[in-house]
């Protein structure tokens, strides 16, 4: 191995399996433990001879590489990694190989399972659904390896405010509400469409189920827990963005409930593709009483996670496994059939009294912008 690929290995493939970890071990767990052979195979054949099915697994490859580009940005920025920046003296050949490499090794995932529908759909025939998935495939491999290439090339490129933006901005007085959606697609676009995505895609996936067998409600609840965690690291920047990057909010005279509201407010627009979907596919042979509680257990569960970020400042990583095990431990217990509203009510209570009690003590360990990421 050239050592050009060998420090890109160390620095960009290794370091994201590591820090994702918890990601794999999730997705493993909900795939091996859910669902058996026959059932990949079946769900492989829906996706593959159905158009529109065949979007939901681009839909997971294409935020499994905003990810993947979000970690690359991120390591770029990181002060130990400045030499990578040396990068463009070497012949183009071997800027391109290695960073190709690179970007396969972090997509190998998506492109395994890839080559599993490839197989399916060969085996049934479907040659249009078979060179679909390895355009879609091929298509995000170059993007992200374009996407590095430009990063090493140009560290210090700027993004131009739009003159529409400009105007709307000297026109129109915003609300809070939308402050932090502002911020968050400006400064990070690309992970907050990823993270939405899956979230959709999950509560979709498991709406599509309940065609094809009569589940009861446990299995849409286990959507929404998956869905409502998958939102962690977009309830952690605007954690960051109300204590941090916009700390006069905390200086305010506004009651406790005002504040909460506040934070719900923000949030609800950006829960509204969720809740919209719920409803539009909510499935037939479940009671109508499970649609309000499970929206309400969606936005519990966030508000258990918004509480507990209060608790005690820690890195993304450690934070990574927490909501990975409250995940796993909300799932079992989801098993045992304890009603939603037991959740809801739990969830909701243990995630304000974090909030309330730890409010006004919480403090930085260290400066949120140079976490360990």
């Amino acid at each position: 191995m050239k050592p050009e690929r060998s420090i890109f290995h160390a620095v960009f493939t290794r370091e994201f399996y590591r820090h994702n970890a918890s990601f794999f071990l999730l997705v493993t767990g909900l795939a091996a433990g859910f669902l058996r052979g026959s059932d990949h195979i079946a769900l492989a054949e829906l996706f593959t001879s159905n158009p529109l099915l065949l979007s939901i697994p681009f839909a997971v490859w294409l935020i499994y590489t905003l990810k993947v580009i979000a970690f690359n940005s991120e390591a770029l920025k990181r002060s130990e990694n400045e030499f990578l920046y040396t990068f463009i003296l070497l012949p183009k050949i071997d800027q391109h190989s290695a960073l190709l490499i690179t970007l396969i090794n972090q997509l190998m995932p998506a492109i395994v399972y890839g080559i599993f529908l490839v197989m399916i759909a060969l085996q049934l025939d479907l040659m249009l659904s078979a060179a679909v998935i390895v355009i879609m495939l091929a298509a995000l491999i170059v993007w992200a390896t374009w996407r590095l290439h430009r990063s090493v090339q140009q560290p210090d490129l700027e993004r131009k405010v739009h003159p529409v933006k400009r105007w709307f901005d000297r026109t129109f007085h915003k609300p809070y509400t939308i402050f932090f959606t502002e911020w968050i697609l400006q400064r990070q676009p690309l992970p907050l469409i990823g993270f939405k995505a899956f979230s959709i895609a999950i509560v979709l996936t498991v709406c599509y189920l309940y065609s094809d067998e009569p589940y009861d409600h446990r299995l849409l609840a286990m959507g929404v827990v998956i869905s409502a965690t998958a939102h962690f690291p977009l309830l952690m920047e605007l954690h960051r963005f109300e204590n941090f990057h916009f700390p006069v909010l905390r200086q305010l005279p506004l009651k406790f409930s005002q504040r909460v509201l506040y934070t719900l407010g923000t949030l609800s627009p950006l829960m509204l593709p969720e809740c919209g979907l719920l409803i539009t596919y909510f499935p037939e042979n479940l009671p109508a009483t499970v649609l309000p509680e499970s929206i309400l257990l969606l936005f519990s569960v966030i508000i258990f996670i918004s509480g507990s970020l209060y608790v005690k400042d820690r890195k993304l990583e450690r934070w990574n496994q927490r909501i990975f095990f409250t995940a796993m431990a909300l799932i079992a217990l989801i098993l045992f059939s304890i009603p939603l509203p037991v959740f809801i009510v739990v969830l909701s209570a243990a995630g304000l009294y974090q909030w309330r009690r730890m409010f006004y003590r919480f403090e930085y360990i260290s400066d949120p912008i140079n976490h360990d990421r």
